[in-house]
């Protein structure tokens, strides 16, 4: 295997100019905000730290067993309440029956009454009695 050899560039001795008091001032800054912002992220690091776990352990002891608990009692609720409804609604309710057929023609009539067509015939006869 071969190794390429290092070269620098021309102008890459020279580098090592001093810089300017603004730009010394700007790298300062840089290296502080950089600090103060590990600090914070380490700081929250650690509340998650000390936070979680215990609420981790909470919802595995407390609100899992309830979730359960009450999925079982809806599904019992339920089982027991689907025969009373089938009864029900065979037995019927005809007066609900008509009442729903009636909203239902009156929104078809409307949807209707929104098509292009009605809209144009609805604006030529406004035009046609002025």
């Amino acid at each position: 295997m071969t190794t390429q050899p290092h070269i620098t560039p021309a102008h890459a001795a020279h580098e090592h100019q001093r810089l300017s008091r603004s730009d010394e001032l700007e790298v300062a800054e840089l290296a502080v905000g950089g600090t103060l912002r590990a600090f914070e992220v380490g700081l929250f690091v650690l509340i998650g730290l000390l936070v979680c776990p215990p609420l981790a352990i909470f919802v595995v002891l407390v609100v899992v067993p309830f979730l359960v608990v009450a999925l079982v009692l809806g599904l019992l609720g339920a089982v027991l309440s689907v025969p009373y409804l089938i009864v029900e609604h065979l037995r019927g309710h005809r007066g609900h029956t008509r009442l729903l057929g009636h909203r239902l023609r009156h929104a078809g009539r409307a949807l209707f009454d929104l098509a292009p067509h009605r809209i144009a015939a609805g604006t030529r006869r406004l035009h046609a009695t002025r």
